[in-house]
């Protein structure tokens, strides 16, 4: 079975809580607060781990609330890769308004990484890739701090290749532009509105995400392309053609780490042994599994187990 690792530049300690009403200008008593890592790469470890694989996480941490993240990250996931940096550790804060149904989100942008510490992260990553098997998953997945270049998922992917580790991506923006364009990914996740900008056509339909995930493919950089549609299910694109799974009827408690859920479900239906199509299924499981749990929860594996037929 393969080894996954995953990579996460700008984590965060996720705080989640719930109120009656937001009032502005006037104090707002939350209740039922929880702390969790999160970010990207850490999610989809939290994912593995959850359903029963495992997973190493590389990830940037430093300043006064570094510590606090790690703590949090070892209830989940007892072995890491932490990499010191000066900047604090971000917080990310989502409320819950009972009396709306809404999720308030306020996501900070995070630490700014030193050109020292740039290259720093790249040589700590080349020597933890010494230590995997050709083969293994390398999975990059979040936002980029400030400092890191555009061309940083780049170096990363080139490091994994080089090693002989397939390259999973799962990030927006400038990053993701440049990556798609310049380098080779084997596992690409999108949204689908992620899908668009890369594309740059309108998806109004799902005949025209079909078509975009195929031309994604077509242009031979990318090997594999995992577009989540939410509520309408999802789709893979491959040399193989399209693989297309409906949605799960459930009653959504939250979507935090929804996407993050998804890529660790497919991950695992992978190095599990299954075929893409049945790694679709799981994906969607996984996905499904992180809605039905407020906040930062993300999978439960007896709830994951509940939804279908376990894979493995």
């Amino acid at each position: 079975m393969s080894a996954i690792i995953t990579y996460t530049a700008n984590p965060a300690i996720d705080v989640w809580a719930q109120c009656d009403t937001v009032v502005p200008t006037e104090k707002t008593r939350v209740r039922d607060v929880r702390y969790d890592a999160g970010g990207g790469g850490i999610n989809v470890a939290r994912v593995l781990v959850a359903l029963g694989s495992s997973a190493l996480p590389i990830y940037l941490a430093g300043g006064a609330t570094g510590p606090l993240f790690e703590t949090l990250l070892k209830r989940s996931i007892s072995q890491s890769e932490p990499i010191s940096i000066a900047g604090d550790t971000r917080l990310s804060e989502v409320i819950y308004e009972r009396s709306s149904g809404r999720e308030l989100r306020f996501v900070a942008e995070g630490p700014v990484i030193s050109a020292q510490e740039a290259s720093r992260v790249l040589d700590h990553v080349r020597l933890t890739l010494e230590q995997a098997e050709p083969g293994d998953w390398f999975v990059a997945s979040g936002s980029l701090p400030r400092g890191l270049s555009d061309r940083h998922y780049l170096d990363l992917a080139g490091i994994a290749h080089a090693r002989g580790l397939l390259f999973a991506l799962d990030c927006s923006g400038e990053a993701l532009r440049t990556t798609c364009r310049e380098g080779r990914i084997d596992l690409l996740k999108l949204s689908k509105s992620e899908l668009g900008e890369l594309t740059h056509h309108p998806l109004t339909d799902r005949a025209s995400v079909e078509a975009s995930a195929l031309e994604l493919v077509a242009q031979g950089r990318i090997q594999c392309v995992l577009v989540s549609l939410g509520p309408n299910g999802a789709l893979l694109a491959d040399q193989a053609g399209l693989t297309f799974a409906p949605a799960i009827p459930i009653e959504v408690k939250s979507t935090v780490g929804a996407g993050d859920s998804f890529l660790g479900g497919f991950l695992y239906g992978l190095v599990h042994g299954a075929t893409p199509a049945e790694a679709l299924a799981t994906a969607i499981k996984a996905g499904s599994a992180a809605c039905l749990n407020p906040g930062t929860q993300l999978v439960d594996r007896g709830q994951f187990e509940r939804l279908g037929q376990t894979f493995g």
